[in-house]
């Protein structure tokens, strides 16, 4: 067999182009990284806190900038206030499901289904949160826990929420302190939970007028008494002493 294939297997290979801006932005840190580990080294006085010293260094650089470690579109924002009573709460599960009914029996493609009933459970669990805190941002992990569902479930439900309208979704960011001085990171995402707008208001309007009898459709025109059913209960009892009551009543007349 030839290696000509795996000649070059030692060569690097090379990085995705940057921006000017993007290049200056790395240049200066990594040298604010260089001075603050100069600066620190010159305050250890013993080897066991150079070698700590040297460690947290390497895990830093290995880690990169800051600003290439969150996502895009993100900000620096507290998380908005719910403002969700029962009221609400109520009126959002309610047309959910209205929405989730007309998709399942009009809009789904055979052998597949229209919203998923995951759906509801991860909506109840952010609906939860506002009711008991005030305010939604709990990380994916703590809604798969709330919700009893995995972690790729609460990313797709979240999706079909957004293309609704249910909620609206806040990429945060915030400043810590660490060992080489404040470094921005990935914050958990605040949302918004609010009555269905766009799609999901459009879908409301068609699925909301529905029948809400759970036994059968409007389409049916068949009747089913209680005898058919099986539900014969007879007619109510009499209470004792009623005929001769109006016995008497009618001898005295």
């Amino acid at each position: 067999m030839s290696l000509a294939l795996f000649d070059n297997l030692e060569e690097p290979i090379p990085s995705p182009a940057r921006s000017a801006r993007s290049r200056n932005r790395a240049a200066a840190w990594e040298g604010d990284l260089a001075r603050t580990y100069a600066y620190l080294s010159r305050q250890c006085r013993t080897d066991a806190d150079r070698a700590q010293l040297d460690q947290l260094y390497e895990q830093a650089h290995d880690e990169g900038p800051d600003f290439i470690n969150y996502r895009a579109h993100s900000s620096f924002m507290a998380a908005p206030k719910a403002g969700i009573d029962r009221n609400a709460y109520a009126r959002l599960l309610n047309a959910l499901e209205m929405i989730e009914r007309g998709t399942y029996r009009n809009c789904r493609a055979k052998g597949k289904q229209g919203i998923p009933r995951t759906v509801a459970r991860v909506l109840k669990a952010l609906l939860g949160f506002a009711l008991r805190f005030g305010f939604v941002y709990p990380s994916q992990k703590g809604i798969a826990h709330a919700a009893n569902v995995c972690k790729q479930t609460v990313v797709n439900s979240l999706e079909v929420l957004e293309l609704y309208g249910f909620v609206t979704r806040h990429r945060r960011i915030k400043r810590i302190r660490g060992p080489f001085g404040v470094k921005v990171v990935q914050d958990s995402n605040a949302y918004e939970l609010h009555e269905p707008s766009g799609l999901g208001a459009i879908a409301l309007k068609l699925f909301g007028a529905s029948s809400e009898s759970k036994s059968c459709s409007p389409s049916i025109t068949n009747s089913y008494s209680i005898k058919a059913r099986g539900q014969n209960f007879g007619p109510p009892p009499v209470p004792d002493g009623v005929f001769d009551t109006l016995h008497a009543a009618w001898e005295a007349a």
